[in-house]
């Protein structure tokens, strides 16, 4: 079961990379107004990375 949360964590920092990559592609091709949604996103993914991150090992520690 722990291996399912560690891979969870990776797929979220893996989506937080391709929306900051996005973002800054759009950014370039049409301008900040229109494409600070994927920069949001970037941002709300990292926050989710780190929080199943420190939710895995507080539990992880809480069991031994």
């Amino acid at each position: 079961m722990n291996s399912i949360h560690k891979v969870l964590e990776y797929i979220w920092l893996i989506l937080s990379a391709v929306c900051l990559v996005l973002a800054i592609h759009a950014t370039l091709k049409i301008g900040f107004a229109q494409s600070y949604m994927f920069f949001i996103l970037a941002v709300v993914a990292l926050l989710m990375f780190f929080l199943r991150r420190f939710r895995r090992k507080s539990n992880e520690s809480n069991q031994k």
